[in-house]
């Protein structure tokens, strides 16, 4: 049975048996896995093609068989085959996803496939993703084994083919995966990226709204800080440079997907994204996944042969509990709502004019800090700070990292991104008069880890609300005082404008650093993050082809110096005075 290009009455009958109707009227479907597996993705890529740190190269000759097994496979069972565009109309990709629905409630990512992409269009299909979350049968692991001995037919494995790029052909398969973001979204956005950096142009995993985008890692607030009415993308961008005389003079902003896998986790009323979940209530359709809901147990059933976890109401369900994991045993629960259910305008035209990080820092990094240097903002673009959240599996929660800011989405040298965003950077200029503001956002605590690294109950947390004020202020040209950094230069907005002119009471008292620290123990963290950042950066770098133009960025924190205890102490004590 081969099912083409389903419609939404379709997945309502044939996914019955998987999925409970809230009192809300979403659709709430389970996944055993919670999230995605970034260490089991390898790529095949042709003979002269780099690809980047912490990519995993895969034998081209062994790949190639076991995509002609999955081929064979996949041409004898039941399935579903959609197309699809993933882009706006500035930039779009064909798409051709194959889900094997041996397993009936497969079928479920398929569905949520559909909200994601856009409608399908007489364009060339560039991209390929086969989806096989069912365990292989014997003869066809057998086969597997024959001559790849390693293959463990109970692991998830994504494995890319890149090998015909020249012909712009781009294949994945994913084996074992039954987590939609795993399964679906993050392969697409992948071979797409990988594309449009190969055309030259620039990748950005980030929201979108009003021409600012706001980059980030799973869990650091992307979705959160940019949902509202005026939201364009909260996931997945490209940038195409509009050059004039030979010079850039702008990037043209091109949203990858219709609609947002949003993360349920804390929602209530006053969240912007709760909105979305709600349309449902006017009929629209929205799908839930691994959410907590009244009335609601997840259990483990055999149908159709095959162990599931599936919702089972114990009662008349009622109301999904976003803030509730005890059924789930996730807080990364997530639901699909269209950004056009938001946004009445979506889909016109934008061009960049601010450009942020968000980061979850813990320590003594500032609500919001604004960079002027081209060459820090990539250095701070190409490592990331944040903490693992539970939205990436085969890493411990709360494990501090540092990533390329296109994280595990990016198959090729990350220098080649870099090189291409200082000349951005440097041409559109991110002086205070310049044509791009540039800034970080700390959407975790300051004060909350101590210097060993351990969390504490001391700590004052920094609110979506206060990241917003923060955000618009910033957007608005409405932050007229700025104070330099004691050790990094970047600017930090006064708090005591903050707290006069703006009415963010008491935020130097809330965010002075010394609150939480003693002054010997702020240079540690600054002493810290500039050997970190160094080595990160040298590291990413190393014998990569643009390595010896990123030297300035490599270095550039080693040109800071870490204040004196005395010194720290002035600062704030003049500055933070609340």
């Amino acid at each position: 049975m081969q099912i083409v290009d389903p419609d939404d009455n379709f997945f309502k009958e044939f996914l019955k048996p998987y999925y409970i109707i809230t009192k809300d009227g979403q659709y709430l479907f389970a996944s055993t896995q919670k999230g995605r597996r970034p260490d089991r993705v390898f790529y095949m890529v042709p003979k002269k093609y780099k690809l980047g740190k912490g990519q995993k190269k895969f034998d081209v000759e062994t790949g190639k068989k076991i995509f002609e097994i999955i081929e064979e496979y996949v041409e004898k069972i039941d399935k579903i085959v959609q197309h699809g565009v993933q882009g706006e109309e500035e930039y779009e990709v064909g798409m051709k996803i194959i889900t094997s629905i041996e397993n009936p409630h497969s079928a479920y990512i398929a569905w949520m496939g559909k909200l994601m992409i856009f409608s399908p269009k007489n364009i060339k299909i560039s991209c390929i993703n086969y989806i096989i979350p069912e365990k292989l049968p014997d003869e066809y692991v057998k086969k597997i084994k024959g001559f790849y001995p390693l293959f463990n037919e109970d692991e998830p494995l994504t494995l890319f083919d890149f090998t015909e790029i020249e012909r712009d052909i781009r294949k994945v398969v994913n084996l074992r995966i039954d987590y939609f973001g795993g399964a679906f979204k993050k392969p697409n956005l992948t071979m797409v990226w990988n594309k449009a950096e190969e055309e030259g142009l620039v990748s950005y995993h980030a929201g979108c709204c009003n021409g600012r985008i706001l980059k980030g890692l799973s869990g650091t607030g992307k979705t959160t800080l940019t949902v509202g009415e005026d939201i364009e993308q909260d996931d997945a961008l490209v940038g195409v440079p509009v050059y004039k005389n030979g010079k850039l003079s702008k990037i043209k902003i091109v949203g990858l997907e219709s609609a947002s896998f949003a993360k349920s986790e804390g929602l209530n009323e006053k969240s912007p994204e709760w909105k979305g979940l709600m349309k449902s209530k006017e009929g629209v359709t929205v799908l839930a996944l691994n959410i907590d809901c009244e009335g609601v147990r997840y259990v483990r059933k055999k149908i159709k042969g095959y162990d599931v976890l599936v919702p089972f109401a114990v009662k008349k369900p009622g109301r999904l509990k976003c803030n509730s994991y005890e059924e789930s045993k996730t807080t990364n629960g997530r639901f699909i709502f269209r950004f056009s259910d938001l946004n009445q305008n979506w889909g016109r035209s934008k061009f960049l004019k601010l450009e942020g990080l968000s980061f979850r820092r813990f320590d003594i990094l500032e609500p919001m800090i604004r960079i002027t240097d081209a060459k820090m903002a990539v250095a701070l673009d190409s490592a990331c700070e944040s903490v693992i959240t539970s939205a990436v599996e085969g890493k411990k929660v709360g494990t501090r990292v540092q990533v390329y800011s296109a994280t595990d989405f990016m198959a090729r040298e990350q220098a080649e991104q870099a090189y291409l965003k200082l000349k951005i950077y440097e041409d559109l200029n991110l002086d205070l008069n310049g044509k791009l503001i540039f800034f970080v956002v700390n959407t975790g605590y300051i004060g909350k880890q101590s210097v060993d690294g351990f969390f504490r109950e001391k700590g004052e947390k920094i609110r979506v609300e206060d990241t917003k004020k923060l955000i618009s202020l910033l957007e608005k040209g409405k932050i007229k005082k700025w104070l330099r950094h004691p050790a990094f230069h970047y600017l930090i907005p006064h708090p005591t404008e903050l707290e006069e002119k703006h009415g963010m009471k008491n935020f130097a008292k809330r965010f002075n650093p010394l609150n939480y620290y003693k002054p010997e123990e702020v240079s540690y963290f600054i002493k810290r993050d500039i050997e970190e950042r160094t080595n990160f950066l040298k590291n990413l770098f190393k014998g990569q082809e643009k390595e010896r133009e990123l030297k300035e960025i490599m270095n550039i924190w080693k040109k800071c110096k870490v204040p004196s205890p005395e010194k720290i102490t002035e600062f704030y004590e003049m500055h933070y005075k609340g």
